[in-house]
């Protein structure tokens, strides 16, 4: 098994060439594709399986999945584009939506469960555009995949375009031996994760101890965390401690409260921080503060509440805030909230627990926040609940502290705002905080 350019090669040792096509003088030049998917994650193409195929399409399912497993997987746009096409349910393809990239050129996502992007939406190369999925108008029981093309529009065809041989992150897939593994490098402004200090696509942890001496935790694929690193002492007089990327560069800064006035940490892009500087006075009032990027810029925002209104401040980057403008009211009864993307859309959804331990989820679109629904119960017994992304498949997660023995539990997301079974990740939490997000 060869390794090259981030991929492993699965079959045949023979090279196999590309086909290409001599543009003409007229014909733009095709547009650098990335792996439809999540930075960092591993998926298995193939083009051969299926008998409904033509030359060059790929089916994609993750590496080491039966494929069902798939199902909610977030997929992402190959190449920026306007959406010019796009198919409901009951369409050949299922949910289906395709992007041009100018130049005659376009890819195609088919099968998909849920779509993000509609008719002319404007999209980035790595934005999320849906989720995997294994809608199909002419088949049942499909097993979740994704179908993928990527096509070239012109005349004299028996269909109204090619589809053309696909090359990822430069590499040709290998039509030849119909399976290859890539790993993707879709490494875009559209899934960094907004809590990772070391820049990885992992979110990370920090808990302070009883001394006052902050620890970080650096997230790993399929969740938990590795050692603790010593980030430092004087971390006690902080009441709120909370990780978030201000700037949309991949890496996590801080911010702690202390005395009312709101702090904030730059990272330098190497996992270090530069000096702290005061962002503003006035954060003591609030009973409760999180951090998340709630419209999708990447930059830290600020939900805080006051009471029964909940507040949100956008961010600017660099550690400024916009003034604070009213998200909604009826927020008393909520105890603590936390918040974080659910389904990889790019966008904050919102977790809140009343005095009762029932966990409600506001999920977040293009219209605004929709209505409670309730995703579980018993969190009464849970401290110091936070969301984060921990095993980088770009949903949040959740990871508390429960308070009867100080053992650390994490839920992964499911991507509709419900989580997995409770797995304990650690031990040891007495006299320890978890940074807020």
């Amino acid at each position: 098994m060869a390794s090259r350019l981030g991929r492993t090669v699965i079959g045949s040792a023979v090279a196999a060439l590309a086909v290409t096509l001599a543009p003409s003088t007229a014909q733009a030049a095709a547009p650098a594709l990335e792996l439809p998917f999540i930075c960092g994650t591993s998926w298995v193409g193939n083009s051969a399986g299926s008998s409904a195929h033509r030359n060059n399409e790929i089916d994609w399912n993750m590496s080491g999945t039966s494929g069902d497993e798939d199902l909610g997987e977030p997929v992402l746009a190959a190449a920026a584009g306007t959406v010019r096409w796009e198919g409901g349910e009951s369409s050949a393809y299922g949910n289906y939506v395709e992007i041009d990239h100018g130049g005659g050129y376009s890819t195609l996502y088919a099968h998909l469960d849920r779509k993000s992007v509609h008719l002319n939406d404007t999209v980035r190369q790595g934005e999320v555009i849906g989720t995997v999925g294994n809608t199909d108008g002419n088949t049942s029981g499909l097993s979740a995949h994704l179908h993928f093309e990527f096509r070239n529009r012109g005349s004299g065809q028996s269909y109204p375009y090619y589809i053309r041989p696909a090359s990822f992150h430069g590499d040709p897939f290998d039509y030849a031996a119909g399976t290859e593994t890539y790993v993707s490098q879709n490494c875009g402004t559209a899934n960094k994760a907004a809590k990772s200090i070391n820049g990885d696509i992992y979110d990370d942890a920090i808990g302070v101890d009883s001394s006052g001496t902050a620890w970080i935790y650096h997230g790993r694929a399929g969740g938990g965390f590795s050692a603790a690193v010593r980030l430092g002492p004087g971390w006690g007089g902080f009441p709120v401690i909370a990780i978030n990327d201000s700037n949309a560069d991949g890496w996590a800064d801080l911010f702690a409260v202390s005395n009312g006035t709101l702090h904030y940490w730059h990272n330098r892009g190497d996992g270090t921080f530069a000096a702290s500087k005061e962002v503003g006075p006035g954060w003591g009032a609030f009973e409760h503060v999180s951090f998340v990027d709630i419209n999708g810029d990447n930059k830290t925002d600020i939900l805080a509440r006051d009471g029964g209104k909940m507040y949100v401040y956008t961010g600017q980057g660099g550690g400024v805030f916009a003034a604070r403008s009213l998200l909604g009211e009826g927020w008393s009864s909520l105890v603590r909230h936390t918040a974080g993307d659910a389904d990889a859309d790019g966008d904050g959804d919102i977790w809140a627990t009343n005095s009762a331990g029932e966990l409600y989820f506001w999920r977040k679109d293009s219209s605004g926040y929709a209505t409670a629904a309730q995703v579980g119960s018993g969190w009464n017994g849970f401290r110091q609940l936070v969301s984060m992304d921990v095993n980088g498949d770009a949903k949040s997660d959740l990871v508390a502290v429960r308070t009867s023995d100080n053992t650390l539990w994490q839920w992964l997301g499911g991507g509709a705002g419900t989580f997995g079974k409770a797995v304990q990740i650690g031990s040891g939490w007495a006299g320890f905080d978890l940074a807020v997000n």
